[in-house]
């Protein structure tokens, strides 16, 4: 029997989002009630439809890599059915504003570090209220509506049913910074203020704006010390604090790097997570956490070349700062997750470079989450049926000492995602 999903002309966005992203096979209906008939039975909390059509696609893996994930998976539909289903518009606002904004402060995505089926079903929840997510209240929220806008929705061509929201990211402001508290602060009175401060991006980006307003509007010249002088010279220095944009390609401003993983041990907070030590060609090694349990025993990881993504910003996972990540390749069924790495090891070396040949440049230093340069690449990369690591049609080569150019591959997984 046909699976059959009947949707209410107005409401259950986020379910029809969902359904065909997926690509699900059930046929599709306008209905007064919401309903999923699938296999004989009758399902109509949305959730649980939501969670029913993705695991019958080939996309499971948007419920969760693991436990651990699937767990963060289920506290945020949960989240969706207390906060922002069946509540007022109010209600709404004051969680993008508050819960949703916060939790987004220096973060891509709701959980971990990729898309999952949490993105898809907040971002199709918040559509229609879209307007009310402002840059000067939800930054974050905002720059991750963005974000999921285009290489969701754009990417998969659902734009007729989810029209692009125009959004201008040059008024987003950065994540603000955490506030640190100095030993002779009283009761920490200063921190305090510079913190509720950071939670007013719009007083922040209003204050050059004032400054530059006064040195134009001023009449009395040098009066009062000569400060309306001072304030242009303050408004003069922000255009050239900008990031200037070139014409690099931007996988070029990804740093992915050969990594040797000297030591590895169990997450102390989190069974699903490993944390390794891995040298990068630096100094000291890099500690990055991964979510690898499910996939491989500590013995198989421990001295094994890696490729590892090193410009992230660094990322607190369960209480241990990762300051990376390594790549896998993953089936698209979600039956295998499996490191990649260089074809002849006996030829690279710890912070051996990663490149695509005539897509060379400087990587950044730090992905600007702003820029969204991983988000655009990382669609692109792929394993084909001889196992290379490709970008696009281009396989990712990893320059040498000799000058020789080595070949990045998974041991098993063919024609699978790279993340």
């Amino acid at each position: 029997m046909a699976a059959v999903l009947r949707i209410p002309e107005k409401n259950a966005g986020e379910i029809l989002l969902v359904s065909k992203l997926v690509q699900s096979d059930a046929k599709v209906e306008t209905s007064n009630d919401l309903v999923l008939e699938i296999d004989g039975e009758k399902i109509d909390a949305p959730n649980t439809i939501i969670k029913a059509l993705v695991s019958k696609s080939n996309k499971a893996e948007l419920l969760g890599a693991d436990k651990a994930e699937q767990a963060q998976v289920e506290e945020w539909l949960s989240f969706t059915n207390q906060s922002l289903r069946g509540v007022g518009k109010k209600e709404i606002v004051s969680n993008i504003e508050k819960k949703i904004n916060d939790h987004l402060n220096n973060k891509t995505y709701f959980v971990n570090n990729h898309l999952t089926i949490v993105d898809i079903v907040i971002f199709g929840l918040l559509f229609s209220h879209s307007k009310n997510i402002k840059v000067t209240s939800a930054p974050n929220t905002l720059r991750w509506f963005d974000l999921i806008q285009n290489t969701v929705v754009k990417a998969n061509n659902l734009t007729q049913e989810f029209p692009l929201v125009e959004i201008n990211l040059d008024d987003v402001p950065e994540p603000a910074a955490p506030v640190v508290a100095k030993k002779g602060d009283k009761k920490g009175g200063d921190t305090k203020a510079a913190a509720k401060d950071n939670k007013k991006p719009e007083a922040a980006a209003a204050a050059p704006a004032a400054a530059a307003a006064a040195g134009k509007d001023n009449k009395k010249g040098p009066a009062e010390g000569g400060k309306p002088k001072k304030e242009k010279k303050k408004a003069e220095k922000k255009p050239a604090a900008a990031p200037v944009e070139t014409d690099q390609p931007v996988v070029s401003r990804i740093d992915i790097r050969v990594g040797l993983i000297k030591s590895v041990k169990k997450h102390e907070g989190a069974d699903s997570l490993y944390v390794e030590e891995i040298d990068v060609g630096e100094e000291e090694p890099r500690t990055i956490v991964s979510g690898l349990v499910k996939w491989y025993p500590v013995e198989e990881m421990e001295n094994r070349y890696v490729l590892v993504l090193a410009n992230l910003k660094p990322a607190s996972m369960r209480g241990v700062k990762s300051y990376g990540m390594v790549l896998c390749a993953s089936a698209a069924d979600g039956s295998a997750v499996e490191l990649l790495a260089p074809i002849d090891t006996s030829k690279v070396k710890p912070g051996d470079r990663v490149y695509v040949e005539g897509q060379e440049g400087e990587p950044e230093k730090v992905l600007n989450p702003k820029k969204k340069y991983w988000e655009a690449v990382q669609p692109e990369l792929h394993t084909n049926d001889d196992l290379i690591a490709l970008y696009g049609d281009k396989p990712l080569l990893i320059r040498t000492a000799s000058g020789e150019a080595i070949q990045c591959k998974a041991a098993t997984v063919k024609n699978g995602g790279i993340k």
